[in-house]
């Protein structure tokens, strides 16, 4: 099941979240006393207004491309086709977003006040339009690119020490922020071209059509998605103010330090997954089934080691002022193994069997219920009660998906045993 290739892009998609959210977490603790609670939580709160605009550019093509990359990788013309429509419409959607975020201060109270944040944090959209992570994964060849991303990550870090001294520092933190996308944007066209991986081909308005059309479920998928994750920072935000961001946010970051140890897992099996429902369905079950068996394993220990050490680890990096994040920590602990079962059900099942419709309904109406639950809870219950909403939301995404596997008579659990031998 885990050869040589599988092993690779597992552990190069693991060294990308270990440069998405495990190194920030050395820069964290100092981050969180120097810019103190009000600092960090409007910081938080900027990265949560530039998420939505990094969900357009991304669009559904780290899925929907991915796939098709995946059924063509040796195809030439056909994979440049694809790359060049699909970097021009992120760039289109890029310029339309910037134009987009000039009007926020004219729209909403108070934006003019972050406006300098923002406008330095939308690099970071720049830098993920650029970089076609779907290339590199569909192709199963994400050595290099990772470990760009790695070192560019560390070579950030003294620079934050160096430069950030009180909360005024705001702004520094959001530039070095934008370094390590932006650096691992321009390697990976660098790599793309020395490869000779694409040729020239100009994009159409037609063949853009077609890629947007491919990924609109997934970016439907997407956007629903957001409403329980930047979306919980925003309205907390905008509810109960920036202390109590910073206090859900921390507590945050730890939890998706924790979710990024396995989730390479499903991004690293889904092309492989996709090349195998081709030749046969009954292998590409068979996998699917190791993989659900290896990520429940996996994600108990993870949720088990947060709920005991969370009070510890919360202490060490945080210290004074965000004891609560430990207890929102403790809360939302369930969530490894929830997420896990319903990415494996949702990209490795759904998604796979071209299920792409019933994916798309169960996030955009597990979407609405968060939206729901997330103003009247975090009102009450303040940061406490954003956890809670996330926590019954990922668990709603979870059973629907469970039970369409079940109304489609997917085999996925027939012969399923935990303790077989993976």
């Amino acid at each position: 099941m885990l050869d040589s290739v599988i092993i690779k892009n597992i552990s190069s998609l693991f060294s990308l979240r270990i440069a998405g959210y495990i190194i920030p977490l050395i820069t964290l603790p100092y981050l969180v006393r120097v810019l103190e609670p009000v600092g960090y939580g409007t910081y938080a709160f900027c990265l949560a207004i530039i998420q939505y605009f990094s969900i357009a550019v991304n669009y559904g093509f780290d899925l929907s491309a991915t796939k098709r990359i995946a059924e063509s990788k040796n195809d030439k013309i056909k994979v440049s086709v694809i790359y060049w429509n699909i970097l021009v419409a992120r760039i289109l959607i890029t310029i339309t977003g910037f134009g987009v975020l000039c009007l926020l201060p004219f729209l909403f109270e108070g934006i003019d006040a972050i406006f300098l944040i923002l406008l330095i944090s939308y690099l970071t959209v720049l830098g993920d339009a650029i970089f076609p992570q779907w290339l590199f994964q569909g192709k199963e060849q994400l050595g290099k690119i990772s470990i760009i991303r790695v070192v560019s990550q560390l070579i950030s870090i003294p620079l934050l020490f160096l430069l950030v001294k009180s909360p005024e520092d705001i702004w520094i933190t959001a530039l070095l922020t934008t370094f390590p996308p932006l650096i691992t944007a321009l390697v990976s066209s660098y790599l793309i071209y020395s490869r000779c991986w694409v040729l020239w081909c100009k994009p159409t308005l037609t063949e853009m059509k077609v890629q947007l059309t491919d990924g609109w479920h997934l970016f439907v998928s997407s956007a629903a998605i957001s409403f329980y994750t930047t979306s919980t920072t925003v309205i907390l935000g905008i509810i109960a103010g920036p202390v109590s961001v910073a206090v859900y946010v921390s507590a945050n970051k730890l939890l998706q330090a924790g979710l990024s140890v396995y989730s390479p897992l499903t991004a690293s099996f889904y092309p492989r997954i996709n090349s195998l429902m081709a030749e046969s369905k009954e292998k590409a079950l068979e996998l699917i089934k190791y993989v659900l068996k290896l990520q429940i394993k996996i994600t108990l220990l993870i949720g088990l080691g947060m709920y005991l050490f969370s009070p510890l680890a919360v202490k060490i990096l945080f210290g004074d002022g965000y004891e609560r994040s430990a207890e929102i920590l403790q809360i939302m602990s369930v969530l490894p193994i929830i997420i896990g079962l319903s990415n494996v059900f949702g990209v490795l099942v759904l998604l796979t069997h071209n299920y792409k419709k019933d994916f798309s309904a169960i996030l955009m109406l597990s979407g609405l219920f968060s939206l729901l639950s997330l103003v009247p809870l975090s009102y009450f219950y303040d940061a406490e009660g954003a956890a809670i909403s996330v926590v019954i939301t990922e668990s709603i995404v979870t059973l629907l998906m469970f039970f369409t596997i079940k109304k489609y008579k997917i085999p996925l659990f027939k012969r399923f045993r935990i303790s077989n031998e993976i």
